[in-house]
């Protein structure tokens, strides 16, 4: 060893328990700030531990609002949805009804309209009816009356004819007549003659007996051989002619 280094490890070793002592110091200062820096670390650690609580405390506190603000939008969405269902089936109610109560009035008025058509035709059909069967009545009476008068005129002209005619006739029967046994006298009975348009006697009847049978039959006989008779030869005469209740009085 030289000499220089020897002087060197001598103070060394002359120094060493100074430098323990300082150490000493030194390491317990270290020591103190090491366990305050774990301190301080620990703190940090628990700080951020306890900020990591509180965020995810309030990650699960936000996702619970937003889950439930999220139900309750759901269920706000339903509820909204069910109003809106509700609403439309209530329109659709109301507009089916109304539908329905159109349909039933339009149907009440075509129903109406119909009777109130079929009461008017029946109206008119009774006063065509009624119009009718007073222009019947009223032809009716016009005919009749025509008629009446027609059989008066007639009835006037036979009459006129009947008084020209009966001398005619009883003129002609007398000329074919053959007394009686007792005679002529009381000799009047009435003979119903049926005749011919052309005045030929087809039958004569008694119809009210003289009351002498001889007389009646000479009577009724005479009529026969005086065929044919004098009557008028007017057609529309010819149906008072036809049948003759004749008085015979000689």
């Amino acid at each position: 060893m030289k000499p220089v280094a020897a002087v060197k490890a001598l103070q060394v070793k002359a120094e060493k328990p100074v430098d323990i002592i300082e150490a000493s110091t030194v390491e317990s200062k270290d020591l103190e700030k090491i366990k305050e820096k774990k301190k301080e670390k620990e703190k940090a650690i628990e700080r951020e531990k306890q900020r990591k609580i509180a965020v995810e405390k309030k990650r699960v506190a936000e996702a619970k609002r937003k889950k439930e603000e999220k139900i309750k939008k759901a269920e706000a969405e339903k509820k909204r949805k069910k109003e809106v269902e509700k609403k439309a089936a209530l329109k659709k109610k109301k507009e089916s009804e109304e539908k329905a109560h159109k349909k039933a009035e339009a149907k009440k008025k075509k129903a109406a309209e119909k009777k109130k058509k079929l009461a008017e035709e029946k109206k008119r059909k009774v006063a065509a009816e009624k119009k009718r069967k007073a222009e019947a009545s009223r032809k009716r009476k016009e005919a009749d009356m025509k008629k009446q008068m027609e059989v008066k005129a007639r009835a006037a002209r036979a009459g006129q004819a009947m008084s020209k005619y009966v001398p005619r006739i009883q003129q002609k029967v007398e000329t074919n007549w053959n007394y009686p046994p007792r005679g002529p006298e009381g000799c009047n009975p009435t003979v119903r003659v049926n005749l011919a348009p052309d005045g030929k006697v087809l039958s004569a009847r008694i119809v009210k007996s003289s009351g002498d049978s001889f007389c009646d039959r000479s009577v009724e006989q005479a009529f026969m051989r005086a065929s044919p008779i004098p009557i008028p030869l007017d057609p529309d005469l010819y149906s008072e002619f036809k049948v003759i209740d004749f008085p015979f009085r000689p």
